[in-house]
């Protein structure tokens, strides 16, 4: 009879247990895979017949890393290592079956669809001057796949636009070397932090997770995009939603409130409640009104 009840007792224990580990696992950090930045056939044969100086290769090595370095900063996610999901990748498209890292729960592609490096040059002659104006454009799609359905669910094109002028007196006869790649180094650093931003904001949306008389703290750090001075917009889930013509299902969000970031830490960000109708621990939180960069 004792040995019966210790037996329950023991398989309750262990239920427990398998409840408590699944619930962890659920809550942890999702692993995502990065593949090969890579840009279309048509930027490519473009950027090969204007010569210009900037290759489109150093564009693609800066993204390479800067996507990676912000991703892994946002601390979301567990990053894999890139050099497994390249040479999968490539095996994958190599026999024609659909890529599947099998150790990760999604995958991140992104592609870069064009890219224009134009340097434009007005004379004054009246101030004996000569104005040079650098612009930057950089447009890529980053579409996030769920290693489970294989199914991609979410696409988003990002552009990027960057200007900067410099003045020359006539007197100077000749540039040395390129032009700085400060505004490259801008154009790529914000692309990044689009697609970074995105990542997060698909897979693990922003929540508040403390509350203290009018002040919320969101798990958001100081590299995930947040800035002092943004509104976002407060939300509690609602009944599952189904949509009839595709069958896709959604989560009803309710709006209770406004909040605008005061405070941004390496751990988390805080904000001062604006407007207050049921913001509780939990709720998810959207960027509604940005702010200008520096």
């Amino acid at each position: 009879m004792k040995s019966g009840r210790i037996s329950i007792l023991l398989a309750a224990f262990a239920l427990s247990l398998t409840a408590a580990l699944q619930a962890q696992e659920a809550t942890g950090k999702k692993k995502l895979a990065i593949t090969k930045i890579t840009s279309t056939e048509a930027v490519a044969k473009r950027m090969g017949a204007q010569g210009v100086g900037l290759s489109l290769d150093s564009v693609l090595q800066a993204l390479d890393s800067q996507v990676y370095d912000r991703v892994l900063n946002t601390k979301r996610f567990e990053v894999l290592e890139r050099s497994d999901a390249d040479a999968l990748a490539k095996e994958s498209a190599a026999s024609g079956e659909a890529f599947a890292f099998n150790k990760s729960d999604y995958i991140l592609t992104i592609k870069v669809d064009s890219f224009n490096d134009r340097m434009e040059e007005r004379k004054l002659a009246s101030l004996g001057k000569t104005i040079r104006a650098r612009t930057i454009e950089l447009s890529a799609v980053t579409k996030i796949t769920e290693v489970a359905t294989q199914r991609a669910i979410a696409s988003t094109n990002f552009k990027v636009s960057k200007r900067d002028s410099e003045n020359r007196s006539e007197n100077t006869s000749a540039r040395v070397g390129e032009g700085s790649d400060d505004l490259l180094i801008q154009a790529v650093g914000e692309m990044a932090q689009k697609i970074a931003s995105r990542a997060a904001e698909v897979i693990s949306p922003a929540r508040v997770i403390g509350k203290r008389d009018k002040i919320v703290t969101i798990n958001r750090n100081d590299q995930s995009g947040v800035k002092v001075g943004q509104t976002w917009e407060v939300f509690v889930l609602g009944d599952e939603l189904v949509d009839p013509d595709t069958g896709d299902k959604t989560r009803e969000e309710v709006l209770v409130g406004k909040v605008k970031i005061n405070r941004v830490t390496p751990q988390n960000s805080q904000a001062e409640i604006v407007e207050d109708t049921g913001i509780d621990k939990g709720a998810v939180v959207r960027l509604k009104d940005d702010v200008e960069a520096e």
